[in-house]
């Protein structure tokens, strides 16, 4: 009889469930279709039995809110409040709808008892906490960490959880104090913080907040590791290379780094163009250790960055460029040529060619690299594309050729491999081969080094610009022509031929590459103001052609860098984010505007 009664029991039951499970189905139907009176009429008989609530909820919810039913509404939230005391989302439900009926003294007594509850037991937080902020109210889940932290007497308690609050509250200075505490307690996810800190603080005067803010934690604690380590990113973030050397310094002295934090530092100088501030930085490292992993880099970097501020000065001092090599050879003569020496005597080789034109001595060594035994791959390419380039300079444009291909092959689909087709490209275009130079180009368009793409777009525009209407090439093959005679350093030859090609194409659309050229020349002769003059033509006279705004930035940069008046430098970068707001150097003119007209005083 016992087995009957349990038997019947259970099969009413599974056809009790059964019966829901149909009405549940058929009321969400009606739901997903917007029919929400039939909706509402099956759920408020669900509502009735508390095995249906986590089933019916959240849409039957949504529909008395959308009907307005407020008194429906609270009656229903309290009942299943009552039914699963447990269930810390049913609180945060009714305390969301106090708050959105405007009853906040209700809603704020309600919150307390789930504080007290979440306090009872910390197993509640976290989902309690992320109920509240599911539905916006994040002030709540805010004190409820504040509250446990507090009750746990642990002022780290839930920093991370504070943090990503804060961040999505746009409460910086909370979110920035939260983060550095997070970082002290956890220094394994330092990286994290750096990227939650990067994607959160945007603007400068934020970035130099935090700074502030690292400083005076600094001074109170004594992990002094974490927070240079903070220091240097903040001060990278800010362009602010020598506040981010001190710290790197100070890092690698407590720690007897023997410059290692400092190398990064002058690298990444030397990457930005602070030549002045990476040489000061690889000086400290040659001098003070000398007998370190870094410092043949530090060497090689330094004589570098020396090369670089005498090239960027016009003319170029070919006495000072000698003793560049004496400073090559002398780090060479020290170590040794060996595999760590060889970049160096590769540098060396392309000073000897391109500004001493001692060509034969140059190639002589570029050859001794390619065979020097067990030299790596990517150094004997560059020696390879170094000696191509010089090749064209001796007239000898089939060795060129050779070299290039033999690096297009050896690094195919890599960086090295693709600079090497574009110089194949670039020598079909001297050659006056112009189809071929394209089919070489429309492949580098999709370079994954972006100069190599950029560099192939714009000689794949001048092709197609100078062909299309111009049957003869004549003058694309004029171009191409006094192009490699200042390529070859042919220069008065160069410049003779500028000025006929001036006047004979003043009335074709090549005439702003010429004088590009002209004033290319010109700026390299020290002959400013003349470089100016040209490129004010093309700016003025030619305002749609494709060069204006690189002439336009190219005014500037002579006006800050080389004539050194700022005003007028800065009336340029103007003139250039107003009117051509969609060039490739608004970024730069934007920070160079800013630099000159005292943005940064305090960097």
């Amino acid at each position: 009889m016992r087995i009957i009664f349990f038997t019947y029991f259970f099969f009413m039951s599974l056809l009790a469930f059964s019966q829901s499970n149909q009405k549940i189905s058929l009321a969400n139907a009606y739901y997903q279709k917007g029919e929400l009176d039939k909706a509402i009429t099956i759920y408020r008989e669900l509502a009735d039995d508390p095995q249906n609530i986590s089933f019916i909820h959240n849409n039957y919810l949504e529909i008395l809110y959308t009907k307005q039913l407020n008194k429906e509404t609270e009656k229903y939230l309290k009942k299943v409040r009552r039914w699963s005391s447990s269930n810390i989302k049913y609180d945060v439900d009714i305390i969301d709808y106090y708050i959105t009926v405007n009853d906040s003294s209700t809603a704020e007594k309600y919150y307390e008892e789930v504080e007290e509850k979440v306090l009872q037991n910390l197993g509640y937080l976290r989902s309690a906490a992320q109920f509240f902020i599911n539905k916006q109210h994040r002030r709540f889940a805010e004190r409820l960490y504040l509250s446990a932290r507090e009750r746990m007497q642990d002022p780290n308690a839930f920093a991370i959880q504070l943090a990503t609050l804060y961040r999505y509250n746009n409460q910086k200075d909370k979110m920035v104090r939260e983060y550095l505490t997070y970082a002290k307690e956890r220094p394994g996810n330092l990286r994290y913080v750096k990227n939650m800190l990067q994607m959160s603080l945007k603007e400068r005067d934020e970035l130099e907040s935090f700074v502030a803010m690292v400083m005076e934690n600094m001074q109170k604690n004594d992990d002094k590791d974490l927070y240079g380590d903070l220091l240097i990113w903040a001060n990278l973030q800010l362009e602010n290379f020598y506040a981010a050397f001190i710290q790197a310094r100070a890092i690698d002295k407590r720690n007897q780094l023997e410059g290692e934090n400092s190398m990064e530092i002058g690298q990444l100088a030397f990457e930005n163009k602070e030549y002045d501030i990476a040489e000061m930085i690889f000086s400290y490292i040659v001098d003070n250790f000398p007998n370190s992993k870094n410092f043949i880099q530090a060497k090689q970097q330094l004589i570098k960055t020396q090369e670089m501020k005498i090239k960027n000065h016009f003319p170029i001092d070919t006495s000072a460029i000698r003793n560049l090599t004496v400073s090559y050879q002398d780090l060479i003569d020290q170590i040794g040529l060996s595999n760590y020496t060889l970049e160096a005597y590769r540098q060396k080789a392309l000073l000897h060619a391109l500004y001493l034109d001692e060509t034969d001595k140059a190639v002589e060594m570029l050859k001794k690299i390619i065979n020097y035994p067990n030299a790596e791959q990517n150094l004997i390419a560059k020696a390879k594309l170094n000696l191509g380039d010089i090749y064209i300079i001796k007239e000898e444009p089939w060795e060129s050729v050779l070299l290039y291909y033999q690096v297009e092959k050896s690094h195919k689909n890599q960086n090295l491999g693709e600079e090497a087709k574009l110089k194949n490209a670039k020598l079909s275009f001297y050659r006056g081969q112009f189809e071929l130079a394209q089919e070489h180009l429309d492949i580098l368009k999709k370079a994954t080094r972006r100069e190599i793409a950029n560099d192939a777009m714009d000689l794949s525009i001048l092709i197609k610009n100078n062909t299309i209407l111009d049957s003869t090439q004549k003058a694309l093959r004029a171009y191409a022509d006094v192009d490699l005679m200042l390529y070859q350093n042919k220069k008065q030859k160069a410049n003779q031929t500028l000025d006929s090609l001036i006047r004979e194409y003043e009335e074709h659309p090549i005439l702003d590459e010429f004088l590009w050229l002209k004033s290319k020349m010109n700026k390299e002769q020290g002959k400013y103001v003349e470089a100016v003059e040209l490129l004010n033509q093309i700016v003025f006279d030619m305002p749609y052609g494709i060069l204006t705004d690189d002439a336009l930035f190219e005014m500037a940069l002579i006006y800050e860098e080389l004539i050194e008046d700022p005003a007028k430098a800065q009336e340029y970068y103007q003139q250039l984010l107003t009117d051509y707001p969609g060039s490739i150097f608004v970024a730069e003119a934007r920070k160079r505007f800013r630099n000159l007209r005292g943005d940064f005083v305090n960097q």
